[in-house]
């Protein structure tokens, strides 16, 4: 028997300041109850009552609890490509262990502000976007393109898909180890250091 296919929420997507300004306080909401407590407690009333909003301005922009959360994913996800994106700026012109090295400390950067919610994104909210495409599929593109320059390193043009495929995929998994899965004795700066030198001996390999 097939499965049913799960309709796209429709939300409406604010275009003014003070709209804005309304979704961004209801999902900031969101984050201090999920530090609170899990997922699976919190309602829209909860969430309307820590936002200082009413119940029909959540309405207004989310049809439901799902929708809500998948916003608070989407957030995330445009955050870290923003700074992906600016340290890939960052780094035009430069060797390729100063580009790795960027790309790693954006990675931080973007985990390390809220490492508890990053923790949380990653294991207690529920929902993400149908449509939303994972890390290393989303930035293979620009990696790809940040890796060009490189390519007689990496065993020519040819190798760059998958040197962009390691790339990402590594980033993902050290940004986020580096951050959330830190052994207590592993200090941040040292883990950093080998993991970018993982990734780099990857690269080359």
């Amino acid at each position: 028997m097939r499965k049913p296919v799960r309709s796209p929420i429709r939300r409406r997507h604010p275009a003014q300041k003070r709209a804005q300004e309304t979704v961004s306080a209801i999902l900031d909401a969101v984050i201090r109850l999920l530090k609170r407590s899990d997922a699976s407690g919190i309602t829209t009333n909860s969430i309307a009552q820590t936002a200082g909003v009413s119940i029909g301005s959540i309405y207004q922009y989310f049809p439901d609890k799902r929708a809500i959360f998948i916003a608070l994913h989407e957030r995330h996800i445009e955050e870290v490509d923003r700074v992906l994106q600016r340290k890939i700026g960052e780094s035009a012109g430069e060797p390729l262990d100063r580009l790795v090295s960027h790309l790693m400390d954006g990675m931080i950067e973007v985990h390390a502000s809220d490492p508890e919610l990053a923790a949380l994104l990653d294991s207690e909210v529920p929902h993400r976007a149908d449509q939303a495409r994972e890390f290393p599929l989303r930035l293979h593109g620009p990696l790809r393109k940040a890796l060009l320059p490189h390519a007689k390193d990496l065993g020519g043009a040819v190798k760059l898909d998958l040197r962009a495929f390691l790339l990402a995929n590594m980033l993902e998994a050290f940004g986020h180890a580096v951050v959330l899965r830190r052994p207590p004795a592993l200090s941040q700066r040292n883990a950093r250091i080998e993991s970018c030198k993982a990734i780099l001996a990857c690269l080359k390999s």
